[in-house]
């Protein structure tokens, strides 16, 4: 799970961001109105590169996401165009679950991810530390990846509490390791392997920490 870089200072979905300011700033409690879902959908893939923000499988076309589709502020697109907004397979999390009753539009704790994951993911607690858009969040000071198995493994340098609670957070909010999605990575990694003992071309697009770290 790599560190994604969210700074609210410069996204393009302006007409949302002036919306939940001054809703923040009234500490008036969010709406669940879907006004802006679009805006901040495909602005948090623009700042995940189309990956989901925890497992990195890809769930985005760039075209989805080009920045020439917002005008004034607000993200529009044609239904009718090549790619339309169902093309794609994520949905908004709430990282901290807690947070939704009130502060539903939160940017900072809002992040897209593979559908797939988050149909099992309920209303558990987090842990804050691991949320990648931290400004000290770094894949290394967490995780490990165990390449016979194809499994993220709590870093064996923490101790016992800490490896507990980053096993929980893999295991039951992260999904670091859901079958489709390790099986995906598996082969992904293999596959790149193989052209790179060919002297084959390739690109990495997807399962960025996982490839990096096998690839070293």
């Amino acid at each position: 799970m790599r560190k994604i870089d969210k700074d609210y200072s410069d996204i393009l979905s302006t007409k949302y961001k002036s919306w939940v300011d001054t809703l923040e700033a009234n500490g008036t409690k969010h709406p669940l109105s879907r006004t802006y879902y679009d805006d901040v959908a495909m602005e948090l893939y623009r700042c995940q590169d189309g990956v989901c923000a925890y497992t990195e499988r890809w769930i985005c076309p760039r075209e989805l996401y080009d920045g020439a589709l917002w005008v004034d502020g607000k993200y529009v697109t044609d239904d009718s165009a090549e790619y339309r907004r169902v093309d794609h397979a994520g949905e908004m999390d709430h990282y901290d679950p807690l947070l939704k009753e009130d502060q539903y539009w939160l940017w900072n704790n809002l992040f897209m991810i593979d559908a797939t994951v988050n149909s099992r993911k309920d209303n558990k607690p987090v842990l804050n530390y691991l949320k990648p858009d931290l400004d000290d969040y770094s894949p290394e000071k967490y995780f490990e990846y165990d390449e016979k198995t194809h499994r993220y493994i709590p870093n064996t340098d923490l101790d016992n509490t800490n490896r507990t609670e980053i096993q929980y957070m893999i295991d039951n909010v992260l999904f670091l390791n859901h079958g489709v999605v390790r099986n995906d990575r598996r082969d992904l990694i293999n596959d790149i392997k193989q052209k790179q003992k060919n002297n084959t071309m390739y690109k990495i697009d997807r399962f960025f920490t996982a490839l990096i770290w096998c690839l070293e």
